[in-house]
């Protein structure tokens, strides 16, 4: 077995599905994912506000605090600045698709 990673849109783009009503099952199958559990954990997340979770690598670093808090503030707001940066385009895109924007 192997663990796969997934890139912050995928979540978001999973996350987006998902508030859409359409079910984990379908959004696995559509995005190639391993399960639908990583769905309803990334919303979890999401719906905490802890936007960082969602770009954090794989383990268990919130928990050793080696994650987003140790690093000096101006890398910090930097990677917020680009996570609010890559959320604006994921939404960008969905309203062009759906003909709003």
């Amino acid at each position: 077995m192997t663990n796969n990673k997934y890139s912050y849109e995928t979540k978001l783009e999973a996350i987006r599905l998902l508030n859409a009503g359409v079910s984990g099952r379908q959004i696995v199958k559509q995005l190639g994912l391993k399960s639908d559990g990583l769905i309803y954990t990334w919303r979890k997340h999401l719906r905490n506000g802890d936007y960082y979770r969602l770009s954090q690598p794989q383990g268990k670093q919130y928990k050793y605090n080696k994650g987003i808090a140790e690093l000096p503030e101006a890398e910090r707001h930097a990677r917020e600045i680009d996570e609010m940066k890559q959320e604006l385009e994921v939404v960008k895109k969905y309203l062009i698709k759906e003909g709003l924007w």
